[in-house]
């Protein structure tokens, strides 16, 4: 019997059927239509003739044997009859959106048991149910239309929000990261983390992973186990951040994806033992992804940091949020003091370097120059503001392509700290930092902790 690649099939499947396509759920269809998807398109529809021109079908069994991934959105109550026909027709993966199964009451967990059933006593493998679905780029379908097409990138993720998904895709997108793949899985009650995490492993298009986990599911109780070798495997960063920690939190993780936690000694003892990146907020997982995706070849040898700041009150605050995190400030050596003396007339010599309108003058090249070559420097990180006009708008980017290059010649990460960095009306400005390869982060405290996970990363693997 040939074996099936049940990933393949899922993020380049060569076949996708819809079950439950209406005009209402458009917003999903989008992705499948609108994106170059080269293989073959199927909807079922119980109101529709055409959607999107393509016809649809009434029901499951009118579709053909064998295709290689269906998503599934309709009611409950209908779930357990289209899996059965999906199994039948000898589907290679499912995709289970509808919710109201295990996370909502014991009728919703009825219907999982069932489920979990038919699925485990069949050669059809799924992700959900409660989950948004799928993300790639290489096999050109999206469940969010909005998600970049192109290019075909190097970060996946996996998660059990929906929500966070499309939140961790859309910002990191906009900050000029590229994905591979992103997956939504929900309750997880057929293919789950670990499966995912070995395929990454596996993966040669992927080389950063991250993770949002609340638990695993009740049907896999040796889960924790699988996980850890699978970490114990990674050759790759595996960004991860685990929620359900608290009473509270538990609570919370069983009615949104009806996950069962594990004790806080043990996950502790994971992370110690593997090469996995522990994060503690979201924020942190994005800004640490962001890092890794434009600096995972400069790992920082050192913990010191140069502070570059347009505000010393800022710089001040920074440089005690920064110490206690537990990198440093470090002070310039006497012979790199007299140096900088020469170009700097007013304020300090110190770091941070308190350079406020500099950034846009030729002084700032040479300035960077003389502090960033220090061997007990790990990073450099600028705080600027939007140039005004046409003269500082240039002056502004030959000085910071000249700070990034003169980081990456020193293997040093370059971190760049813009305050309201929401962009409104500053579109251009953006692109054009995306563009020169620049991460972006909204303070000095962001791009600290981000830089620490960097650091850290370096350590586990010496």
């Amino acid at each position: 019997m040939e074996q099936i690649n049940y990933f393949e099939k899922l993020f380049y499947p060569k076949t996708i059927a819809f079950i439950g396509a209406s005009k209402k759920r458009e917003w999903q269809l989008k992705g499948l239509v609108d994106r170059g998807f080269t293989g073959k398109l199927y909807f079922v529809s119980k109101g529709s003739d055409k959607i999107f021109d393509i016809d649809c079908f009434k029901d499951v069994s009118e579709l053909p044997n064998g295709i290689d991934h269906a998503i599934i959105a309709v009611n409950r109550n209908q779930l357990v009859d289209i899996v059965k026909k999906c199994i039948n027709k000898k589907f290679a993966t499912i995709h289970i959106f509808s919710a109201g199964t295990g996370e909502f009451d014991e009728e919703g967990k009825q219907i999982e048991d069932e489920i979990f059933h038919l699925l485990k006593n069949s050669s059809t493998k799924a992700i959900g149910p409660n989950c948004m679905g799928l993300y790639s780029t290489g096999g050109r379908f999206s469940f969010n239309a909005s998600f970049k097409a192109d290019p075909i990138g190097n970060v996946a993720f996996i998660s059990q929000s929906g929500d966070l998904t499309e939140r961790f895709v859309g910002s990191l997108n906009y900050l000029g990261v590229n994905f591979s793949w992103a997956a939504s899985i929900g309750n997880s009650i057929s293919l789950n983390v670990t499966d995912l995490i070995r395929y990454f492993n596996e993966d040669d298009k992927t080389e950063i992973l991250a993770i949002y986990l609340e638990g695993f599911s009740r049907y896999h109780n040796k889960e924790g186990r699988r996980l850890y070798n699978e970490l114990k495997k990674a050759r790759k960063p595996v960004i991860f951040l685990r929620s359900g920690k608290t009473v509270a939190g538990k609570r919370s993780a069983e009615s949104h994806t009806g996950s069962l936690t594990t004790s806080n000694q043990i996950w502790n003892a994971v992370f110690t033992q593997t090469s996995g990146i522990k994060v503690r907020t979201f924020e942190e997982l994005t800004d640490t992804t962001l890092a890794f995706y434009y600096c995972k070849d400069m790992l920082p040898r050192e913990k010191g940091i140069l502070l570059m700041t347009w505000s010393g009150g800022n710089a001040t605050i920074a440089t005690d949020l920064i110490t206690q995190l537990g990198a440093t400030i470090p002070e310039f050596s006497a012979a790199t003091k007299a140096e900088l003396k020469k170009l700097i007339r007013f304020g300090g010599v110190v770091n941070p370097l308190d350079l406020p309108w500099k950034n846009f003058s030729d002084e700032y090249s040479n300035i960077a120059k003389i502090a960033i070559k220090e061997p007990y420097i790990g990073g450099v990180f600028a705080e600027t503001y939007q140039p005004w006009d046409k003269n500082t708008f240039e002056n502004y980017f030959e000085n910071l392509e000249f700070l990034k290059n003169l980081c990456h010649e020193h293997g040093k990460p370059f971190f760049l700290s813009l305050p309201l960095a929401g962009f409104q009306g500053r579109e251009k400005y953006r692109r054009k930092i995306v563009e020169m390869g620049v991460p972006i982060f909204p303070s000095f405290e962001r791009a600290a902790k981000a830089f620490l996970n960097l650091y850290n990363y370096g350590e586990k693997l010496d």
